[in-house]
């Protein structure tokens, strides 16, 4: 096993990704090809098209440095892609003939849940080697057409929630019965009995049925949130709440009805304001804003007049990214948050259409307490002469920042001391403990929070 040293040298040869620290990558696809662009963060959305050739049905979700691309069906596998080294295939690894992967999510650096449409169970994989380290059998969860259709992931505290469609594949692939949300302990990686009143091992019921965007966690709330379509054009869902706590359901924040439509993708800005991608009666698509507290509709934002949006994302940054797939004009548009104003003059050629956003920081919902311990966004980088580092704190306690160079030396230590949970900042002018300057080059940005731990490269030009 190599050690912190180590892992400092081998990264040494890795080349720094260029264009920015930060970035959104998008998946793109003809529906016969796939494609991936990058917008970096550098104030002007610099974008590189063709940035990684994928599957032509395929999402991606970001972890710890690396962006795993979830190719789906007649892809069956998960491709990582390193962004240091231009985003190039690091590894991938098959989960098996047709199981048609739809999500993933990790725990630590090795281990990861993925959800497969059609089998009735999950797949845990070790992600360094691809390795499968076991399964979960979520077989009595499926209806009349043999399969569960298990699909979105999220990880909360100690515990996965996966939501279970149910979906009938025999007749016009509309909800049978009930849908829900399982809940699965990572430290056993068995199911959580949400019902013990209840014969058997219960998952989280939901109100509405076909689960059918990610799960939402909002750490400010402690709950989580989904959309569920129901039947397509009839108004019989919404986005739906979900307490941990209690494995519960407790009912509708937006209604279809109160929406317009069809809700199959919504996020969260800061100021208890929503934004959802609805499909009105004629099967437009839309994008409006709602109130969170009211559960009303405030706005529509961009009406295009055709099925064409398909993904939203709120950018760490603030920004709401918008996938539009309009034939003659397809790209990445962008809003102001603060007024739903339109930053970008035009959508943002990213080549083939885009189809799925994720970003390289995980959004933070409920600004009151920060839903991960780690490092945020450092800018700029490379730096001259100084570089702004952000990060966050979810636990009262010590918090180290440190610099060390290539070769595992530590230069810097910026931070020491306790903090409470928050998100802060910090500065790093590129000089030594000594008061030295310190020599360009490849240097190493440690933090480590209680069990939490991560580190960042930083490229200092003198």
């Amino acid at each position: 096993m190599l050690n912190f040293r180590g892992i400092l040298l081998a990264a040494l040869l890795v080349p720094v990704a260029s264009g920015g620290a930060e970035f959104a990558f998008v998946t793109t696809t003809d529906y016969e090809t796939g494609s991936a662009a990058v917008i970096w963060f550098d104030g002007s959305w610099t974008t590189e098209i063709d940035a990684a050739s994928i599957h032509g049905d395929a999402i991606s979700r970001w972890y710890d440095g690396l962006i795993y691309v979830v190719n789906r069906e007649g892809g069956d596998n998960i491709q990582i892609l390193d962004p240091a080294a231009g985003f190039s295939t690091l590894r991938q690894f098959s989960t098996g003939n047709g199981t048609n992967p739809q999500d993933i999510a990790f725990i630590g650096e090795t281990k990861a849940y993925i959800t497969l449409y059609d089998a009735n169970h999950l797949l845990i994989m070790n992600t360094v080697t691809g390795a499968q380290l076991g399964t979960v059998d979520l077989s009595a969860f499926a209806d009349g057409d043999g399969l569960c259709e298990n699909s979105r992931l999220c990880v909360a505290g100690d515990y996965l929630y996966v939501t279970v469609q149910r979906i009938d594949r025999n007749y016009w692939w509309g909800p049978v019965g009930d849908s829900y949300v399982a809940v699965v302990d990572c430290e056993t990686d068995t199911l959580v009995d949400a019902d013990p009143s209840t014969t058997g091992v219960q998952a989280i019921r939901l109100q509405g049925t076909n689960p059918y965007s990610d799960i939402v966690y909002d750490k400010g709330s402690g709950r989580l949130y989904v959309s569920c379509v129901g039947w397509w054009a009839v108004n019989d869902g919404g986005v739906e709440i979900v307490n941990p706590a209690t494995l519960a359901s407790e009912g509708f924040l937006l209604t279809e009805a109160a929406a317009g439509g069809d809700i199959f993708d919504f996020d969260f800005s800061g100021g208890g304001k929503g934004y959802a991608v609805v499909a009105n009666s004629s099967f437009f698509t839309e994008l409006v804003s709602f109130d969170r507290t009211s559960g009303t509709k405030i706005a529509t934002i961009y009406a295009p007049g055709a099925w064409v949006i398909n993904d939203i994302g709120i950018a760490p940054s603030g920004e709401l990214f918008l996938a539009d797939q309009t034939v003659l004009d397809p790209g990445i548009r962008i809003y102001d948050t603060s007024d739903d104003n339109e930053i970008t003059e035009g959508p943002i050629d990213t080549g083939l259409p885009p189809y799925h956003i994720s970003f390289s920081l995980p959004d933070i919902t409920g600004a009151e307490i920060p839903a991960f311990a780690g490092l945020g966004t450092i800018h700029p980088n490379p730096f001259n002469p100084s570089t702004t580092i952000e990060y966050s704190v979810a636990a009262a306690g010590r918090v180290r920042l440190e610099i060390y160079d290539a070769a595992g030396r530590q230069v810097r230590t910026l931070i020491d001391g306790p903090h409470d949970p928050g998100n802060y900042r910090a500065s790093w002018d590129g000089e030594n403990d000594g008061g030295s300057p310190a020599g360009s080059g490849v240097y190493f940005l440690r933090f480590s929070s209680g069990s939490a731990a991560s580190s960042r490269k930083l490229v200092l030009l003198r």
